[in-house]
């Protein structure tokens, strides 16, 4: 535990930083985009802006510590965690590719063919992103959500699904990993619903909007956790934000 501690407190206290700080604009957003008559009923309950922040920031920030580090020794033991201490050129290109191709499949699938069905989408267009928001799906979104779906969700899956099937094998295969994956990925997208039902209502096409495209995002995550890293899915999570959020700013 000792060696494990001196080996990765930074990295553990750099998931804790984030994590306050992704807690913090996340219940501010939250908060934000309550219909007025839930923002009433939290202010009549004694909830404001700074007391919602800081309860999901505290959260946030023991989701970065106690599932970093459980994510950090279950990958370790499947292969998945990766100690790199420079960021290299292949991967990092990688990232940005599909930081660049995500941020755009982000925006472009509601203006040219899910807004068609359902005009809230669009409709969610005509107010520009707050600060709040911005920060949360830079810190909470790219990290927080890398590490409990990528870093502890998807070696867990491994590590079970080794167990389950591979106990006589050395190694954990690569149909095992991409296994993972596949699990991780399902539930990273069905981990969006409650948002898309409170924004715009569970629809059909609203559901296949969400777990097609969160699903899509969270295999290419996690193909980039398996081949390269954690650093390098965090990096296009958060780039595909970026991206996305460049565009709604100066072009809708």
């Amino acid at each position: 535990m000792k060696a494990f501690i001196r080996n990765y407190w930074k990295t553990l206290l750099f998931f804790a930083v984030v994590g306050l700080i992704g807690g913090y604009t996340v219940g501010l957003y939250q908060l934000e985009s309550y219909p007025e008559e839930i923002k009433s009923e939290l202010y009549a309950q004694g909830l404001n802006d700074t007391l919602l922040g800081l309860v999901s920031a505290v959260q946030s920030a023991g989701y970065g510590l106690i599932l970093g580090a459980a994510g950090i020794w279950l990958g370790k033991k499947v292969g998945l965690w990766k100690d790199e201490r420079h960021i290299t050129k292949k991967p990092l290109l990688a990232a940005l590719i599909i930081s660049v191709v995500g941020g755009l499949s982000l925006i472009l699938p509601d203006l040219l063919f899910f807004g068609k069905y359902e005009p809230a989408l669009l409709d969610m267009y005509a107010a520009k992103p707050t600060i709040p928001f911005l920060l949360a799906t830079v810190t909470y979104g790219a990290v927080i959500e890398e590490i409990m779906l990528r870093l502890f969700l998807m070696s867990l899956a491994a590590f079970v699904l080794h167990l389950l099937f591979e106990r006589k094998r050395d190694g954990v295969s690569t149909a095992v990993l991409i296994a993972a994956n596949v699990l991780s990925a399902l539930l990273f997208a069905a981990g969006h619903l409650p948002a898309n039902e409170m924004m715009f209502g569970l629809t059909p096409m609203i559901v296949i909007r969400c777990m097609l495209l969160n699903g899509v995002f969270g295999l290419a995550f996690g193909w980039l956790y398996r081949k390269f890293g954690l650093r390098y899915a965090m990096l296009a999570h958060g780039g595909c934000h970026v991206v996305s959020k460049l565009i709604w700013i100066l072009f809708l």
